[in-house]
């Protein structure tokens, strides 16, 4: 559609791992086509026969609704989020769907969502496959009540933008990695506004993992720092770092240029 716009996609190995970012000025347009990808992948893909060394939810891990420059709004956010919510969990192929941060009621994150799932509960040698765990305590926004196998959960919500920003360790030490991750996340008494876990990459090295839920007071440079800062004190240094994804200017200008707003 040409209200729709495919500004960044990211993926490879090994986390087996695709994201799309979307834009549009129209919140059904962008609920259509988000709700399509998500269900064409439900259709088609089976969690299995998955295997990858970073976690996920289900076939479709989480859709994250954001406002994009001054003239969006969270609630708008959160709207799109309860839009594209109904179509997943229901018609053909619904899967069990849990919103969160503006769109759920009581602002659960998507964290909570994920450690109550198992998302963070590790894999022997760091390799996740098969499908997730149920949780009893935890009831479906929409959709069905029980959990396929072959399709797990999805995660749908409204929050500010995120950053996802990945350090690369030159180490295979995967302890290293965690206790890296677990210094540098406000969880675990680092930054502000910072969440991360350490993943197996290529060629065995380690990766830190994460996401800037507020950017503006814990930047992607003020996670390099501490990062490095953290590595050096164990004489380990740090092989490379990425954004994923554009920055949030860039982007808005993309979306301009693209949709001609």
């Amino acid at each position: 559609t040409e209200k729709v716009a495919l500004l960044n996609n990211f993926g490879g190995e090994p986390y087996h791992r695709t994201s799309f970012t979307l834009c549009s000025p129209s919140i059904h347009e962008l609920s259509v086509v988000a709700s399509s990808i998500a269900k064409a992948a439900i259709a088609r893909l089976d969690l299995t026969v998955h295997q990858a060394t970073h976690p996920r939810l289900g076939v479709v891990d989480h859709i994250s609704c954001h406002p994009l420059g001054v003239s969006a709004s969270l609630g708008e956010a959160a709207s799109l989020a309860h839009a594209i919510g109904s179509c997943v969990g229901g018609g053909p192929h619904p899967a069990p769907t849990f919103l969160y941060g503006a769109a759920d009621g009581g602002g659960r994150r998507l964290a909570d969502l994920r450690r109550a799932f198992g998302y963070f509960d590790g894999a022997a040698g760091g390799q996740w496959s098969g499908a997730i765990r149920g949780s009893e305590a935890l009831r479906a926004d929409f959709g069905p009540t029980d959990v396929d196998e072959r399709v797990g959960i999805v995660a749908v919500g409204a929050t500010p933008w995120v950053v996802n920003f990945n350090v690369l360790l030159n180490s295979t030490d995967m302890t290293l990695g965690r206790s890296i991750s677990k210094a540098v996340s406000q969880r675990g008494g680092g930054l502000p506004a910072v969440e991360s876990m350490a993943l197996r990459h290529t060629g065995g090295l380690i990766e830190v993992a994460c996401n800037l839920l507020d950017y503006k007071i814990s930047g992607p440079d003020a996670v390099l720092k501490r990062v490095t800062e953290l590595a050096a004190t164990e004489g380990v240094e740090v092989k490379q770092w990425y954004e994923i994804g554009k920055p949030v200017d860039v982007m808005i200008q993309m979306a301009a240029e693209t949709l001609r707003l």
